[in-house]
């Protein structure tokens, strides 16, 4: 979409917000500063396989390696201790002289080595369905309900509505519940933004020598006429919601300054290349996406983001594709977190990283693994919203299944002779985001209420 059309369509929105059932806040409306932290929700699209890397079972020694019943491809005896981390070894077949071993790539050791103290696993999800779609919205939602904002667009639609770019989303489930407005971020959505955050820029709106179309004191000259006709509409104009649609329309015009100040910031540090990710494309792009969203915070436009990597559903030829996209999963976020310690940011970003669904706990004839309801999380927190690191909560037994939960100390009740253990779902989860957030008592949180009990997931 060119510049002008934008612009175009833009005003018409502003113009006819009272009838829309958009939120009152308009896109580029900023009204407000924002200091707390970045929330960013990682997915893994597909429906990844914990038993692959954060909850590790394996056959039991070389007898039981063909065993069809087997969960894994490695043996249990290769498993990590990793600090309080049980991690996964690679399949077999990606060990040196193996059929699918690879040159440079990413592991599990290296990952949980690097984070473990900063990192907290949950195991033993029990998101309630086989369904790619449900299983989205349970797991980034907290509800399998339809309608209900994912937490990012929650925290973003709380804590920041009026922020240009408040909440970025590039795939996943980005339901907001209108609560804010979306915004689509990736490359090309950034060659958009140049265009509007330099509107004298006449071509190549990225190059500080573009050539403009007008002298700076001739677009002030317009630019203050824009703005006095604005409040001249105003003042003739009677009915409120049409003098907010104006407001929002003065407001979005004055704050371009914000969109340069982001564009500004996304170049202000070299970007890293594919070479820094030993030419696994797909951590590359991760990196790109989680590189935009710190930009973003980092200029004062966003508050939270959810951005993605696909291709976790391996119905056929499993380790060949799960592992590999596994570790390029880390390696990503892995590269995210070292751009965000370069930028200054490494205690302002709350990560939270899932995906909708688990793997079977057996092969298919294909050599795959179907859906299963039984999942695991991954999170890391900052100085301010703390995450006490180097913890596991929750469990699966020998055959995959969700283990329940002590709710207050937190034990797995193995034997199951606790009668008050419970089962670890994501609603759950989502009231102690809520809590780690500070919005669980806000109106919109109250709007979208949650099943289950709230459990001290994040404290030690």
């Amino acid at each position: 979409m060119k510049r002008r059309q934008f612009i175009k369509y833009a005003s018409m929105l502003a113009a006819t917000a009272p009838l829309s059932s958009f939120p009152k806040t308009e896109l580029f409306a900023a009204t407000q500063d924002y200091s707390g932290p970045l929330w960013i929700t990682i997915h893994a699209e597909g429906g990844w396989d914990p038993t692959s890397f954060c909850d590790p079972k394996g056959y039991n020694g070389t007898a039981d390696a063909t065993n069809p019943e087997r969960i894994n491809n490695y043996d249990r005896n290769n498993i990590q201790q990793i600090g309080n981390f049980q991690v996964a070894p690679p399949p077999d077949s990606f060990l040196s002289g193996g059929e699918n071993f690879t040159e440079n790539l990413y592991s599990t050791e290296a990952f949980f080595t690097k984070y473990a103290q900063q990192l907290l696993v949950l195991n033993g999800i029990d998101v309630k369905t086989n369904s790619h779609s449900n299983g989205k919205l349970n797991t980034w939602s907290g509800r399998l309900r339809t309608g209900f904002p994912s937490f990012a667009a929650l925290t973003a639609g709380t804590l920041a509505p009026s922020l240009p770019l408040s909440y970025l989303v590039n795939g996943g489930y980005s339901s907001t519940a209108d609560l804010v407005i979306p915004t689509r971020m990736d490359s090309r959505g950034l060659a958009t933004l140049y265009e509007i955050a330099y509107p004298n820029r006449s071509a190549a709106p990225k190059n500080d020598n573009s050539s403009t179309y007008y002298a700076d004191s001739v677009r002030q000259l317009i630019e203050n006429a824009s703005l006095a006709r604005i409040e001249r509409l105003k003042s003739g104009e009677s009915l409120p919601r049409v003098k907010d649609a104006l407001q929002n329309l003065s407001i979005s015009r004055e704050e371009t300054w914000r969109l340069s100040n982001f564009t500004s910031s996304v170049e202000a540090f070299s970007s890293k290349t594919a070479a820094d990710f030993n030419d696994r494309n797909n951590a590359f792009k991760l990196y790109q996406q989680g590189r935009l969203v710190l930009a973003a915070y980092q200029a004062g436009v966003t508050c939270s983001a959810n951005i993605t990597m696909g291709g976790f559903d391996t119905h056929g030829d499993h380790d060949a594709r799960q592992y590999p996209r596994l570790m390029d999963l880390l390696l990503g976020i892995d590269g995210i977190i070292q751009e965000a310690e370069l930028r200054g940011l490494s205690d302002r970003i709350v990560l939270v990283i899932g995906s909708e669904l688990g793997r079977t706990n057996k092969y298919n004839k294909n050599d795959g693994k179907d859906h299963w309801p039984v999942t695991s999380m991954m999170l890391m927190g900052n100085s301010i919203q703390q995450i006490d690191g180097n913890r596991v909560i929750g469990a699966t037994n020998d055959i995959q299944k969700s283990v329940k939960i002590d709710p207050i100390s937190l034990i797995p009740d193995y034997d199951e002779t606790n009668p008050n253990a419970i089962r670890l779902t994501p609603a759950q989860i989502h009231h102690s985001l809520r809590e780690l957030a500070g919005i669980s008592q806000s109106a919109n949180a109250f709007q979208y209420p949650l099943d289950g009990v709230g459990l001290n997931l994040f404290s030690a």
